[in-house]
């Protein structure tokens, strides 16, 4: 098995309350908040240790919110690296509706990091990641942050002969090269592209765009309800999605859940399409776990049809 390392420049101390109903102008009285530490390396790191493989999490912590944050990650026994910045980690809070079940998610932009706390973060890279790893680079990044520092660790993930991994949107998106594989959204994809995308076949041609930038040798396109779509140079292939039960759980982190376990199934040498087919049961998993939560294996291993070995 290859070892594996994520990056989260941007994370967050997630916050997860809910009240009967949301309503403009009133107070609305929450019930008592779960805190989970967030951000999508993050989340990638829980998830591969809760599916029984092991990942190192780079993060920046700042503040208050970041000593929380990495409270709780050592609560969990996750082996961190973590970069101090002077301003605090960001917070984000997920309101559950009850009569509804619906999710209202207010996400902040995060802290602004200065070059030479890039530049740490950089060097943390360089110092932590082992030759021939993977290496996850997921989440949005903060404010002011430089759009192509994605593309700079994917400099250091060719230096070290690592298999890169990139889940993350906007100009970061499109100033990456080099990546094993790519998880964009359709509606991320719409936006790198400026297309409307409108069906299988339109995404299959814009995903080949994205391979041909140079961006990455494979593109997996999370589609929500019609499940994903694995796109290489020469080939095309849907998989199926995952139903689970409705109303229950949290939709935090399932795509992060879903990066995770191809992650893992590849570090072990598993075809790309099987490993794919367990991403889209880890984030059907997701779905069943309560605010920001990582995936349980046994769900895991229902929704996906079999015991997982490693």
């Amino acid at each position: 098995m290859a070892p594996i390392a994520t990056v989260t420049i941007n994370p967050a101390l997630d916050i997860h309350t809910s009240v009967p109903r949301v309503r403009p102008t009133d107070k609305l009285r929450c019930t008592d908040p779960r805190y989970d530490p967030g951000g999508g390396g993050i989340n990638v790191a829980l998830a591969i240790t809760s599916l029984g493989g092991s990942a190192t999490a780079i993060l920046t912590t700042g503040g208050y919110t970041g000593a929380r944050v990495q409270s709780l990650l050592d609560a969990g026994g996750l082996d961190t690296h973590a970069v101090a910045i002077a301003e605090p980690t960001r917070e984000c809070l997920t309101v559950t509706e009850d009569s509804t079940n619906d999710q209202y998610r207010f996400v902040l932009p995060g802290p602004h990091l200065r070059p030479d706390e890039e530049r740490q973060v950089l060097q943390t890279i360089d110092q932590v990641v082992s030759p021939g790893a993977f290496l996850v680079v997921s989440g949005s990044l903060p404010p002011g942050c430089s759009a192509d520092i994605f593309n700079r660790v994917a400099d250091i993930a060719g230096r070290h002969d690592c298999s890169l991994v990139v889940d993350t949107s906007g100009p970061a998106f499109g100033s990456v090269r080099g990546a094993r594989f790519v998880k964009p959204s359709v509606r991320e994809l719409r936006d790198h592209t400026g297309l409307p995308l409108p069906d299988e076949a339109s995404q299959a041609d814009a995903a080949r765009t994205v391979i041909g930038e140079g961006i990455s040798d494979a593109v997996v396109i999370s589609r929500g309800g019609a499940g994903a779509l694995v796109v290489t140079a020469s080939d095309a292939v849907v998989i199926d999605p995952v139903e689970v039960p409705q109303g229950v759980g949290s939709g935090v982190g399932a795509g992060d859940a879903m990066v995770a376990a191809i992650t893992l199934a590849l570090s072990h040498e598993w075809p790309f399409v099987e490993a794919v087919r367990l991403g889209m049961a880890a984030g059907a998993a997701a779905l069943l776990t309560p605010g920001t939560e990582p995936c349980r294996r046994r769900d895991v291993e229902r929704l996906y049809g079999r015991a997982l070995e490693w």
